[in-house]
């Protein structure tokens, strides 16, 4: 079962299945956030004020996003634009994948609805089989690179 996870070509096409369903998903909900005004604070506030989110959360919520709206707005919007060109191409799928299972985990915790526990699953999924899930994508010609350059540097730090 390993074995066929692991270089079997159809599953390396199922994940680009799931990786292209993600990636539309991200990139549509930045489009809407891009061409509609996005303005989150009166729903956050309204969320953080309503006593359903756990304390630790409403805390954070509270003090570190409620005062930086504006900031927080334009970072979801970058990130979710990051994450799905990087799942479309199938570059950096592993970071791109984590960026967005935190971002659901977040989303999730504020506002505990819609696809966003759907969406964390699948990203855990592709987290966890990063290498066959950029067989077909990008990663496939970067990550043997980025190996050897990494590998080159911890040689050169070993011997200084």
């Amino acid at each position: 079962m390993k074995s066929f996870l692991k270089n079997s070509l159809l599953v390396a096409w199922a994940f680009v299945i799931v990786r292209v369903y993600l990636s539309y998903m991200w990139l549509s909900n930045a489009e809407n956030k891009l061409v509609y005004d996005f303005n989150i604070g009166p729903m956050l506030e309204g969320q953080v004020n309503s006593g359903q989110l756990p304390g630790f959360w409403a805390g954070f919520m509270k003090t570190f996003v409620l005062p930086f709206t504006d900031i927080f707005e334009a970072l979801v919007t970058v990130g979710e634009l990051c994450v799905g060109i990087a799942l479309l191409a199938g570059i950096f799928l592993r970071f791109s994948a984590l960026m967005g299972a935190i971002m659901n985990f977040s989303f999730l915790m504020t506002f505990q609805a819609g696809l966003d526990l759907q969406m964390m699953i699948l990203q855990v999924i592709l987290i966890v089989f990063a290498t066959q899930a950029g067989r077909i994508g990008l990663d496939r010609y970067v990550q043997p690179g980025l190996r050897q350059l990494f590998r080159r540097q911890t040689r050169k730090e070993s011997y200084a």
